[in-house]
């Protein structure tokens, strides 16, 4: 790097990290009246942690601490207590959730069961037909594994499938590695651990507003979102990227192949299935038998453990996961960002802001506008900001103004995380990151395909959401 690159990178960083000081002086001196003065400086801090976590000076998790850094310098809170709103169920829950997606990683279990879905005889006989399986069995597996992991397993798989049956098809490519992403970002709707999104709105829908989610409540309403998503995405991918080959001959013959390759069910695969369904078993449980401790927060923390203690191989000492798991399985920096987010958004409510700011905007907004509010404000500002840093905001404003008005705040949490999932831009998510960063789709095929699912995908999920969880009852008072 020459010193005129140096002296940019510098500026330039300088920039993002004044972006947030600057954020908090601009809020302290807006004269916001009626406020008080310990709810104004951390509403301050607030801006201050959203401008660093769009600008990203420093990690998302390093932001996601400074409350303890701000809020005893202000006078507005004690250290201890500051610490006591860190202390939240989402923490095990989100860990639990990303230690079993490594696992089904790990051990193979996740390829096992995309090939057995593209094995399914009529799956595969055409370049549609492909591109569409592999947007099927993607959603799948998001339903119970994280995007990322998806990707990250199913891309390889489908770039290798398309190229092998396939060679030079640079469209047929680049909807084979858009399927993955679309279909991750579908099947993610569907149940509580899909996305990270669907257990923070989860949990700030409770803390804000006392509304509650079961997971059969989120089930119910999620699978036809995510079914809702699968003719949409496929279409998009259909006639924006048609594939140049129609028909494939014995596509079946060799997934089969590579199928068979596989072998057995190893000791780690059969250990993660029971895992799995032991999960599924005990989510579901709650809604034929009244069961107080068991609650969506508690399976997951259960699946962590069981995964530390079955063995893979006795003898040796070696388990399911091991120490080394602990430390690459979970995804620290968004972990902390979303701990954080609770954290801040608990301070502010103690301290009176968000009823303020709902105070504020409920003059200003009606009920009949907020899922639209929040299902376009949602993907607009992610492509700015992470997912999660977004769903935050506008779950932490938008939940309090719809209590208010007596709107169900839960249409909004099945909004807010049906739409946070950023597919138009490589920097806009970790799961989009990683799509690009396989090659196969350029910036422009991104933008321009991404933008209109964004577009289509976000109204199919304002309109089913306002329908199906007040029809369903998806929700429960507190």
């Amino acid at each position: 790097m020459g010193a005129a690159d140096s002296a940019t990178s510098r500026r330039a960083f300088a920039l993002r990290v004044l972006a947030g000081p600057v954020a908090f002086a601009i809020v302290r001196a807006a004269p916001l009246t009626g406020l008080s003065p310990g709810a104004h400086f951390a509403l301050g801090g607030y801006a201050w942690i959203v401008a660093w976590w769009v600008t990203m000076p420093v990690p998302w998790a390093v932001t996601s601490f400074l409350p303890f850094v701000l809020l005893p310098i202000g006078g507005v809170m004690p250290l201890s207590d500051v610490a006591a709103s860190y202390g939240h169920v989402i923490l095990p829950y989100l860990m639990g959730v990303m230690l079993f997606g490594h696992a089904f990683q790990k051990h193979g279990l996740a390829r096992r069961i995309a090939l057995a879905a593209l094995c399914v005889p009529g799956v595969a006989r055409s370049g549609g037909g492909l591109i569409l399986a592999i947007l099927v069995v993607s959603a799948v597996m998001s339903a119970a594994v994280s995007d990322l992991a998806v990707i990250v397993m199913m891309t390889p798989i489908a770039l290798s499938l398309t190229r092998s049956v396939a060679p030079g098809a640079a469209r047929m490519s680049a909807a084979a590695s858009l399927a993955v992403l679309y279909g991750a970002a579908a099947g993610g709707l569907a149940t509580p651990a899909g996305i990270v999104f669907n257990a923070l709105t989860l949990s700030l829908l409770e803390q804000l507003t006392g509304y509650s989610v079961s997971f059969a409540q989120w089930v119910s309403t999620g699978l036809i979102l995510t079914l809702a998503h699968f003719p949409v995405c496929y279409l998009i991918l259909k006639f924006m990227l048609p594939p140049e080959v129609q028909a494939i001959p014995n596509a079946r013959a060799r997934f089969l192949k590579e199928r068979e390759q596989l072998g057995p069910m190893s000791r780690g695969e059969r250990n993660v299935l029971f895992v799995l369904i032991l999960m599924l078993v005990l989510w579901t449980l709650p809604t034929v038998a009244e069961i107080g401790f068991l609650d969506i927060w508690y399976v997951p923390p259960v699946a962590m453990v069981l995964l530390f203690v079955l063995p893979v191989a006795a003898k040796r000492g070696e388990m399911t996961l091991e120490a080394r798991d602990f430390q690459d399985g979970v995804g620290w920096n968004v972990l902390f960002l979303v701990l954080g987010g609770m954290a801040l958004a608990e301070v502010l409510t103690t301290l009176g802001a968000i009823d303020w700011l709902a105070g504020m905007l409920t003059g200003n907004v009606t009920a009949g506008a907020l899922p639209w509010v929040a299902g376009l404000a949602t993907p607009l500002l992610t492509q700015l900001a992470s997912g999660a840093a977004t769903s935050i905001m506008v779950s932490t404003i938008l939940f309090p103004i719809a209590d208010a008005l007596g709107y169900n705040p839960a249409i909004l949490a099945r909004i807010i995380a049906g739409t946070a999932q950023a597919v138009a831009f490589p920097w806009s998510s970790p799961a989009s990151a990683a799509t690009f960063a396989f090659g196969a789709v350029g910036f422009g095929t991104m933008f321009r395909v991404g933008l209109v699912a964004t577009v289509l995908t976000s109204i199919i999920v304002i309109a089913l959401s306002m329908i199906l969880v007040t029809a369903m009852q998806a929700f429960t008072v507190g």
